[in-house]
């Protein structure tokens, strides 16, 4: 397989990876974690796994972001501080612990 191909089978991947991602995360919070370590998998490395896993929870925060704003909550959601911070580190954290799959496989 030349390098090319193995990039573009990578890009691939995690792109599917991410479309099931975020389907998991819309129906349970562990689909967050879950769905970070699907995206780190196609990584190349495992820091590179981490950082993927990083993105798809802040993805996941844009994601549930524009759900609220078109439903005309988001003012709501961003004026409770204590549960957004909450929800902030879940996002964070949870794609990282996600993301660490990568250095296991």
């Amino acid at each position: 397989m030349t390098p090319g191909g193995d990039r573009r089978n990578r890009w691939i991947a995690t792109a599917l990876a991410l479309i099931a991602g975020l389907g998991l995360a819309s129906v349970h919070w562990l689909g967050l974690v879950a769905g970070a370590a699907l995206v780190a998998l196609p990584q190349r490395t495992w820091p590179r796994g981490v950082g993927a896993g990083v993105a798809f929870g802040v993805l996941t925060l844009a994601a549930t972001a524009a759900s609220l704003s078109l439903a005309g909550g988001l003012d709501v959601a961003l004026a409770m501080t204590q549960p957004l911070g909450v929800a902030l580190g879940v996002a964070v954290v949870g794609g990282a612990v996600g993301g660490l799959v990568r250095g296991v496989v």
